[in-house]
């Protein structure tokens, strides 16, 4: 597989929950499937307070994706309430919690969630350390890097926390980790938080905390964007302190259920393969080794530090969306090639071979096709002819000694001739055996590579075996009727007849000469019946070990058929799979249609196949030693093959060679569907700070030579207001868009006010992680009735404003409203907060501030200009050195953006 030449940096990511737990899982699945494995430059670890099922995520060739026993932590706790009799536990551990064990999760209960994790927070301090130590060191290991990765030159180390702001654990978790984190990082490094927002979570069961819970951890979020090294915080966590003088992220990213056009995504497992898409992107979203990504973007344009409202707008959101070729067709339609070319073509029984002469012809060729030629193959003599087994007289005299001579004669004889025999059947059937074998192989090699071989070759063996069972049984029949003749022919009577003639009166040496050779011919018929005996025994043998080569040739065909059996069946379940994976709809990819895919569909036969095998060096006869994977393995491998000049096509390629408006219309849909998945409302936030809502575009492609970084396809791409970037992901069937949206601040988001109505809900308690950050600042902000911050904050201006007055901790006002006794001066409340309430709820005060303070400024505006500029510095200066209460630290916050609004107002005016 063809990888691209990314540009990493050292990156860890942290899953949180099960939430965090699947995408990290899904995103181990991503780099597999891309290079093969994970590389040494990303670490995952995955924290939970219960035992994830593994297993759920598969490569495309089927291997399960897990995460290995260092990539997981359970911190489930069996008796956790004594850790809360721990002082650096009991000063922020909420009372009235139960404290049931922790073992298979924290029950939706924030609290129980960071009591696990301080219950194990020296293993995973440990974890987080070894993650980051491990990833910083490849940047300055000596062993070469991959041709194909290239490590950043910019210092830093990137890391993701991932989880939902809903449940127990991820919420209850995730301030810690990135606490800790923050220790082992500099200041160039980036912690991103990718956070789950309640409502893809709402209609499961058990989820009726989910609000509650989501809103104290984004009241926690938005409160700690202020710490810094004057305004720092400590956690005590028992084996170590520390000390957090840094937002606990550099950037956030919210991911609600909704995204800003109404596409909702309704179940927790599409959301999770969405972010996970979207964390691939970003961590090699780098093009040179110095470019920036995603996150020093965003913290580069958070760093004006600008607030709507007295409230952070360093909030993101992203979407994502794929153009990809009909991928999935192409693997429907090879996996329904591949079991046609099973069944039709590898697996169907044949009619077009005629089994009988296919019998006769392997059996005339080795020489097995009748009896009579078995068995006269069997008594062949090396020089010629047939064996033929003769007692021979010629050498003894015929006297009165003949009777003892020619009994030592055959005594002597009979050995030799059995042991010949023996000799020259041994040498025959070895000669037979090993034709009739080198036949079997050659005929087994020759039937099963060709279409439909394995069904005729079945076919052919059990015919065989059958044919080889009746030849055994004939010449074991014919066997056992010698042994009976040759039992049944005696040499006793031509004895007998040799003693007489040899004991007469009168030796007659004629007479005794014929009785001899009557006992020759007698001897030589006994021997050639012998012969017969022995070449059926060793016929009935040769049959018995060809019957059992073609047994061993059976087997091994069942075990071909048995293994494309259930190769069938898995490439049925596959194509049921793909088939069900095609027909789901996912509302963020876009497939292109144009291809006419049946015209491109390969042609290929049986023989196609075959011939492929074999130029891979293989015969079908392997099948039989081969597992049914292996067997799929080789078929599979063949459809890629044969199906290469239709897969791989690009969609560079295939947009290249479209219509330009086609292409502009499916590059279009792209951009209609990569919508960052949260919706806010505009109306929240003031039409002269809209501005701070920004998009970037980060496009997934093949490698960094891609063509949509040239006209004319370049101009077709949807773009935000600045440049794109092309991120290289070694996937040339997809081109993905990855935008990114910042600069919302939590208000404006849709169902912030249910969240907040089910936070205020008296009855759903444990909403934060301590107990004493209940009064933390709320995440919606006061109204502001008909602009009476702005004239209040400006009547407070010194010279030459000075209508508010601050005296002796009250605040007076110059208003006509006065009476004379007064002095024209009257007391609107004894703190900054009851006086503006005081006064924007007398609407002919504000009406008369507002003139007047519009009448001094245009008297000398820039003597107002100076004057309003020099006050925002000096309240700034006081905010940054914290010298405002943190009662009123809000408003005065708002009251300087109202002034700051004001300026504004004034240049355009002016």
């Amino acid at each position: 597989m063809p990888r691209p030449t990314v540009v990493f940096r050292p990156t860890v990511v942290i899953g949180l929950g099960g939430t965090g737990y699947e995408v990290v899982l899904k995103l181990k699945k991503r780099f597999i499937d891309v290079y093969g494995y994970v590389p040494e430059i990303i670490r995952f670890i995955s924290i939970d307070t219960t035992e994830n099922i593994q297993s759920r995520e598969k490569t495309p060739d089927g291997t399960k994706v897990i995460l290995e026993p260092n990539e997981l932590y359970a911190i489930s706790v069996a008796n956790p309430l004594p850790l809360t009799r721990n002082d650096h536990i009991d000063e922020w551990w909420p009372k009235n919690i139960p404290t049931s064990s922790l073992i298979s999760g924290a029950g939706q209960i924030r609290a129980r969630g960071r009591l696990a994790f301080f219950a194990k927070v020296g293993d995973i301090n440990g974890l987080i350390s070894q993650a980051i130590n491990a990833v910083r060191e490849i940047r300055t290991s000596k062993q070469a890097f991959s041709d194909n990765f290239q490590v950043s030159n910019r210092d830093g180390i990137e890391v993701f926390i991932v989880g939902s702001l809903a449940g127990g654990t991820g919420s209850g978790t995730f301030l810690d980790v990135a606490f800790l984190t923050r220790q082992y990082l500099n200041s160039f490094s980036n912690i991103t938080g990718l956070f789950v927002l309640p409502r893809v979570f709402a209609n499961l069961p058990q989820t009726h905390l989910v609000k509650s819970n989501a809103y104290g951890a984004l009241k926690e979020i938005e409160h700690f964007w202020g710490l810094s090294p004057s305004h720092p915080l400590e956690i005590d966590y028992g084996i170590t302190k520390v000390k957090a003088d840094r937002p606990p992220f550099d950037a956030v990213f919210l991911m609600d259920g909704i995204n800003k056009n109404g596409t909702v995504v309704s179940r927790p497992n599409d959301l999770q393969n969405l972010i996970a898409d979207g964390l691939y992107i970003q961590i090699g979203s780098q093009i040179g080794l110095d470019a920036a990504n995603v996150a020093d973007n965003i913290r580069a344009y958070l760093a004006t530090g600008e607030k709507v409202r007295g409230r952070n707008i360093n909030y993101c959101s992203f979407g994502f969306a794929t153009l990809t070729l009909p991928v999935h067709q192409y693997k429907r339609m090879k996996l329904e090639d591949a079991q046609k070319l099973l069944k039709n073509e590898l697996m169907a029984a044949t009619t077009s071979i005629d089994i009988g002469s296919e019998i006769d012809r392997f059996l005339q060729d080795c020489k097995l096709e009748d009896t009579t030629t078995i068995l006269d193959s069997l008594i062949q003599s090396a020089r010629g002819g047939q064996i033929k087994p003769e007692f021979r007289i010629g050498e003894m005299k015929f006297d009165r000694t003949s009777p003892q001579t020619i009994k030592d004669l055959y005594k002597r004889q009979l050995d030799q001739m059995e042991q010949r025999t023996a000799k020259d059947l041994a040498m025959n059937f070895y000669r037979l055996e090993q034709t009739a074998t080198a036949t079997i192989s050659a005929w087994l090699e020759r039937g099963i590579n060709h279409p439909n071989g394995l069904a005729s070759t079945l076919q052919f063996v059990n015919n065989l075996a059958h044919k080889l069972d009746e030849l055994q049984q004939t010449v074991q029949r014919k066997s056992k009727e010698a042994q009976s003749s040759f039992s049944a022919l005696k040499l006793e009577p031509q004895e007998e007849k040799i003693k007489e003639v040899a004991k007469g009166w009168f030796l007659n040496k004629n007479n005794l000469q014929a009785a001899c050779q009557r006992y020759k011919e007698r001897t030589d018929q006994k021997w050639k019946i012998y012969l017969h005996w022995k070449r059926c025994d060793k016929a009935a043998e040769l049959c018995g070990v060809l019957r059992t080569k073609v047994e061993q040739i059976q087997e091994k065909c069942q075990r071909i058929h048995s293994n494309l059996d259930k190769v069938y069946r898995d490439l049925e379940q596959s194509y049921a799979e793909v088939s069900l994976q095609g027909n789901s709809d996912n509302p963020f990819i876009h497939t292109i249609q144009r291809i006419d895919l049946e015209s491109k569909r390969p042609k290929f036969t049986g023989e196609d196949f075959i011939r492929w095998y074999r130029e891979q060096s293989q015969s079908l006869t392997n099948w039989s030693e081969k597992k049914a994977e292996e067997v799929k393995d080789d078929i599979l491998s063949f459809m890629e093959e044969t199906y290469r000049p239709l897969t791989s096509m690009s969609i560079e390629q295939v947009l290249a060679d479209s219509n330009p408006e086609d292409a502009g219309e499916d590059l279009q849909q792209l951009g209609k569907l990569a919508v960052p998945l949260w919706q806010y409302q505009d109306s929240e936030i003031p039409a002269k700070k809209q501005h701070i809502t920004t998009e970037f575009y980060y496009y997934g492609v093949e490698s960094n030579n891609t063509i949509f970084s040239d006209p004319p396809l370049s101009n077709r791409i949807p773009k935000g207001k600045g440049n794109v970037s092309f991120v290289p992901t070694g996937e040339p069937h997809k081109l993905t868009l990855f935008r990114v949206e910042i600069g919302v601040p939590l208000f404006a988001l849709n169902g912030m006010k249910d969240m907040e109505l089910a936070y205020l809900d008296p009855d759903k308690v444990f909403k934060h992680l301590h107990r004493g950050w209940t009064n933390l600042a709320n995440l919606i902000p006061p109204e502001d009735d008909g602009g009476s911050l702005r004239w209040f904050a400006l009547a407070l201006a010194p010279n030459p404003y000075s209508l508010i007055i601050n005296h002796k901790r009250k605040y007076f006002i110059h208003t006509e409203q006065a009476r004379k006794l007064e002095d024209g001066i009257l007391l609107l409340g004894n703190d900054r907060r009851s006086a503006f309430r005081a006064f924007k709820s007398n609407s002919s005060l504000v009406k008369e501030i507002a003139d007047k303070v519009d009448k001094i400024t245009h008297e000398d505006l820039e003597k107002a200009r100076f004057s309003l500029e020099n006050y925002i510095k000096q309240i700034n200066q006081l905010l940054k050195n914290n010298k405002v209460a943190v009662q009123i630290k809000e408003q005065v916050e708002m009251e300087i953006q109202e002034i700051d609004a004001y300026l504004e107002d004034l240049d355009v005016i002016s």
